[in-house]
């Protein structure tokens, strides 16, 4: 019976093909993001050196209302996506995107904690600009 084995070549080709697909896939999570909130009630941009939360004023007009320099974000990376934590006012925000490819409303959510322990939850809709 003969049996075929994998040369030296062939395995670090695979290696390699497997490096270039994570890097491409990580890539994708370098530009910069707009997240909302159902309503708007929420809305704020993650850029690679800083997350800005955004207010419209009464006509209409968005103003960054705080911003947090990406030195101070948490971020883990995930296969596809991020999860982000950060501090703003004394509240623990955690922005989590399963998939920086295709955004979704269902798996991309905001939640809110307060020192107390209170924690709500928003669905996000996000799209890349």
């Amino acid at each position: 019976m003969k049996t075929k084995t994998l040369s030296i070549t062939t395995l670090l080709g695979i290696l390699g093909l497997l490096l270039v697909i994570h890097t491409l896939s990580a890539s994708a999570a370098s530009g910069t993001i707009t997240c909302s909130t159902a309503f708007g009630e929420k809305t704020f941009t993650i850029e690679t050196d800083r997350i800005s939360f955004h207010r419209e004023d009464v006509e209409g007009n968005s103003r960054s209302i705080s911003s947090v320099p990406g030195d101070s974000v948490r971020t883990h990376k995930k296969n596809l996506g991020f999860t982000k934590t950060l501090y703003i006012d004394g509240n623990k925000h955690r922005i989590n995107v399963q998939n920086t490819n295709e955004f979704s409303d269902v798996h991309d959510y905001l939640s809110i904690t307060s020192p107390k322990g209170h924690e709500i939850t928003y669905p996000l809709s996000c799209h890349s600009a």
